[in-house]
């Protein structure tokens, strides 16, 4: 069991480095999602798979031989996660993207309970209820009924979807398997699911500007390598459902950032709903008496 302290450091980490990708993906400007998310997991892919088979050795190969269909399934969730939201964000706000596809605890709650039997608390209840309640009033200002924006909003739920089953397979393997034997494998093969369907669409992989490939680059090593691996990593002690509220921090960060950032106006409703967000994290991770 790790120590509650660390735990608690290394989800704030998490949170404030994924709050970066939004940004990140907008700054980069027009660039097809795909190969947004090809170049995040291959750059991911790049670092981890080298480290990997440095330290974990011949053990990868038993760990993809016992557990690969439970890691390809990880990989293809992460992978479809990362490009129906990466495009929703060329169709709707930052806001109402990260806080739509930030509904996953609602889904995680629910599959953990009926799938890994992890019944949830009154203090996860609690979490979920003012962290959604704060995304909703976050995002609300935002929403829009042109096609366009409902559009990027069902890309954005179909990336909660995609999250949900993302953290629920984590969840279920990364108790047996340490955080290298995990993510290695599932960088690595959702970084080959996504260039494979890049390729079949004809994607453009090469030609952008060095400023692109530097924001591909700041994609893989702060919301990737460090803000997944971080969840990952928790994943290995604490319930889905927890982490899955954690990372409701997010539309807080990048509401934040992007008012900073890319200058999208920060309003009384984001204010109150970010404060929401903050108490129902807190609520989650009190320590117990």
């Amino acid at each position: 069991m790790a120590n509650p302290l660390f735990t608690v450091l290394i989800l704030f980490v998490g949170i404030i480095s994924i709050s970066f990708a939004a940004i990140f993906i907008r700054l980069v400007g027009d660039v097809h999602p795909v190969v947004i998310t090809v170049w995040r997991l291959l750059l991911s892919s790049f670092v981890v798979l080298p480290l990997g088979m440095i330290v974990c050795g011949r053990r990868l190969l038993t760990v993809v031989r016992e557990h690969g269909g439970m890691l390809l399934l990880s990989s293809l969730f992460l992978g479809l996660h990362f490009t129906v939201w990466i495009a929703s964000l060329f169709y709707t706000s930052v806001a109402s993207s990260v806080v739509i596809v930030c509904t996953n605890p609602i889904w995680v709650g629910v599959a953990s309970f009926l799938f890994l039997g992890e019944k949830p608390d009154r203090r996860i209840i609690l979490g979920i209820i003012l962290t959604v309640t704060g995304g909703v009033i976050i995002g609300w200002g935002d929403f829009s009924v042109s096609p366009r924006a409902l559009f990027g909003d069902l890309l954005a739920l179909l990336g909660a979807f995609m999250a949900s089953g993302y953290l629920l397979a984590g969840r279920r393997i990364r108790a047996e398997l340490s955080i290298l034997e995990y993510i290695t494998p599932v960088y690595s093969m959702a970084a080959l699911i996504t260039l494979a369907i890049a390729l079949l669409m004809g994607l453009k992989l090469t030609g952008y500007s060095a400023t692109v490939f530097i924001l591909f680059a700041a994609l893989a090593v702060v919301p990737q390598l460090i803000g997944h691996t971080a969840f990952n990593w928790a994943l290995g002690y604490i319930s889905a459902s927890l982490v899955a509220i954690v990372i409701l921090g997010e539309p807080v960060g990048s509401t934040v950032l992007a008012w900073l950032i890319l200058e999208e106006g920060l309003t009384a409703a984001k204010v109150i709903g970010g404060i929401l967000i903050l108490g129902g994290i807190g609520a989650t991770l009190w320590p117990r008496r």
